[in-house]
């Protein structure tokens, strides 16, 4: 039986930002900026960049960023 996995938080087309908790200073500059989702994966063979320890969180990418982001460090907009 296959592990059923979560709903998603978001979904494609959302508009999010970086969460006000994430501390990662890789994210400043993008940070106040509207993110719009684009993909969402919840395992590698969805997204390449998926982390396999992360089972059952979404991955997020969005437009005009250079990087995914998953669930846990975004919020709504």
């Amino acid at each position: 039986m296959k592990p059923q996995l979560k709903k998603n938080m978001f979904k494609i087309g959302d508009r999010v930002k970086v969460s006000q908790y994430n501390d990662n200073e890789n994210y400043n500059s993008f940070r106040k900026k509207t993110l719009i989702v684009t993909h969402i994966g919840q395992n590698i063979k969805e997204h390449q960049g998926y982390d396999d320890t992360m089972e059952g969180m979404a991955l997020y990418s969005f437009k005009g960023i250079p990087c995914s982001l998953y669930e846990y460090e975004l919020e709504s907009k």
